[in-house]
């Protein structure tokens, strides 16, 4: 196993942030994205990260979970996730981002990194592969959730025989609780082919709006289960908002990429 697996498998251990929808989730972002990119782009895309466009962006997407546990990484630790204050989802930086540190901030730093000609392949090449990443983090609704409970870190639930915290289940288990083993690209494919509904395009500004969308979630009455009991109720509730919030990170991160990478204005 090499150290890369290995310090990735220390921070999960050791618990802290945890890891928006897992490599499944994040995949499925990912193949959305790479099957809507322009020609431009694609050509960009697989010429930073040296592979075909769905091959790369599939491996991509999960790099930053897997590097953050390494000494020269571990400042990115609070770039994939922001809290609001309780029952308040409108998103100020000075006191939801303070030194930039949040996934909103993050993300635009990280595609002004990318759309930056003068900088080197690799530096580039790792700005990409934290783009594809936060925008998929940021639909998860608890990586915009509330400070009080560290975005559902401190709520306990109980699911099937075992436990967990509400935060570890949305990114850990709620994908397999309704699709079970489907595989990532059958997955993407049977969401790529929806009507698209709301606004997908990137533009200034844009990142803090996907997070407060993201927020306004876990406000729903129903987010937080009475007595932290998870059960089929709730699963099925979940389940067409996590579709939508895949679907939607897909078409956004493609159309940030089109922009970026392929001069799509």
């Amino acid at each position: 196993m090499n150290r890369r697996w290995l310090a990735f498998a220390a921070a999960l251990l050791l618990g802290g942030a945890a890891h928006a929808w897992g490599p499944h989730g994040h995949q499925v972002v990912a193949e959305i994205a790479a099957r809507e990119l322009t020609p431009k782009a694609r050509v960009e895309v697989e010429r930073l990260l040296g592979d075909r466009a769905s091959n790369a962006m599939h491996e991509a997407s999960t790099w930053a979970d897997e590097i953050r546990g390494e000494p020269q990484w571990r400042h990115t630790g609070s770039w994939h996730y922001l809290n609001f204050e309780r029952g308040d989802c409108h998103y100020n930086p000075k006191r939801n981002c303070r030194g930039g540190n949040c996934v909103v901030a993050a993300l635009e730093r990280e595609v002004r990194n990318l759309g930056d000609r003068k900088a080197s392949t690799t530096e580039r090449a790792n700005a990409l592969r934290f783009v594809i990443h936060f925008v998929g983090d940021m639909h998860q609704p608890l990586h915009a959730g509330f400070d009080h409970d560290r975005g559902g870190n401190d709520f306990q639930i109980r699911y099937g025989r075992g436990g967990n915290n509400l935060h570890g289940f949305w990114d850990q288990d709620i994908i397999r609780a309704y699709r079970g083993k489907l595989q990532a690209v059958r997955h993407a494919e049977e969401l790529i082919e929806r009507p698209i509904d709301g606004d997908m395009h990137w533009h200034a500004g844009v990142a803090a709006r996907w997070a407060e969308q993201s927020c306004a979630i876990v406000q729903a009455p129903w987010f937080y289960p009475a007595g932290g009991s998870i059960d089929t109720h709730y699963v099925l509730t979940a389940a067409p908002i996590v579709d939508a919030q895949l679907d939607a990170a897909g078409h956004r991160l493609a159309d940030l990429l089109n922009k970026v990478l392929g001069g799509d204005r």
